[in-house]
């Protein structure tokens, strides 16, 4: 509660002394864009990976109409506009993005690009990661302290909401800076601990983002969302010949646009991809975009207000 209040004084503060507006008059002279990742957009609460609330993701849109020009990335190299370029890219294909993103999309009139996993779409079944945070959620101490994980050291010290948290995130980091080899053969242990009955998110099917193609533009976020960085080229080559596939095959839209996940990849493989008909690679960076290159840093997008969010739009 403190720290939301803190940050709450800060935001105020920053726009009462025009910080706003010196941010974007340098947007605009340096010619960068604003590049925002998103991820869900729902009411379902999660504290280990809080969605954007559908109301706050409203004042977003409301604010990036005034102070910014939204655009597709395809359309970055000829954009022209008197405010700065903005661009709402998503990750994952969470069919909130469906159910809440899309219908205020379509009533500010605004382009976004999502960025799927096949795999995914495919099966039904959420990311593991995410399938661990739903289990987390509405897990106990005393359950938690059931998981049995290899190699991983750590405890809820207390029956208390933080130590839960900070117990999850923990574990999370540790299974994601593995190859998938490594973190399949861990998750094994990990499996049989996730309840039936805990919450599943639910993912866009491949008819559902085949549905949406026409007005949303289509990118990969990997075949499986691995680590990229953790894995071996003939891995990784394999891993996106099968989003190729899937692109070409299930949704008939070409592959352009490739998302790394968690932020991980090596230089070799940004090269693999723009020799791979790739136009557009996005990373994460926490930092604007160049709209004239290929390689495209992003924002990530989460808080709590509409201040935070209006703030980390501009980077702040």
């Amino acid at each position: 509660m403190l720290r939301q209040v803190l940050k709450n004084v800060y935001y105020a503060g920053a726009s009462a002394i025009g910080l706003d507006s010196r941010v974007l008059r340098k947007l605009k002279a340096d010619g960068k864009v604003a590049i925002l990742n998103l991820h869900r957009i729902s009411r379902d609460a999660n504290a280990y990976w809080p969605p954007l609330r559908p109301e706050i993701f409203e004042e977003l849109l409301k604010f990036l109409r005034s102070n910014f020009e939204v655009c597709a990335i395809s359309d970055l190299g000829d954009a022209k506009s008197a405010k700065p370029l903005a661009v709402l890219s998503f990750d994952d294909g969470y069919y909130d993005f469906i159910e809440f993103a899309l219908p205020l999309l379509r009533k500010y009139k605004m382009p976004a690009n999502m960025n799927v996993i096949p795999q995914c779409a495919a099966s039904g079944m959420p990311i593991w990661n995410v399938r661990l945070y739903d289990f987390l959620q509405g897990a106990s101490v005393k359950q938690i302290h059931g998981l049995v994980v290899p190699g991983f050291v750590g405890k809820p010290l207390a029956d208390n909401p933080d130590a839960k948290l900070d117990f999850g995130l923990r574990l999370s980091r540790y299974l994601k800076q593995r190859p998938r080899s490594e973190r399949e053969e861990i998750w094994g242990a990990i499996e049989p601990y996730l309840s039936e009955s805990a919450s599943r998110t639910r993912m866009m099917t491949t008819a559902e983002i085949r549905e949406v193609r026409e007005v949303i533009e289509l990118g990969a976020h990997s075949y499986s969302h691995e680590s990229m960085a953790y894995e071996d080229d003939t891995f990784f080559q394999q891993d996106f010949a099968k989003c190729k596939e899937f692109f070409d095959s299930e949704i008939n839209v070409p592959l352009s646009i490739y998302a790394f996940p968690n932020g991980s990849y090596r230089p070799e493989q940004v090269e693999f991809l723009s020799r791979s008909s790739v136009k557009h690679v996005l990373l994460v960076g926490e930092e604007f975009a160049d709209p004239r290159s290929g390689v495209l840093h992003r924002l990530t997008m989460y808080g709590e207000t509409a201040a935070e969010v209006k703030m980390r739009s501009l980077g702040l």
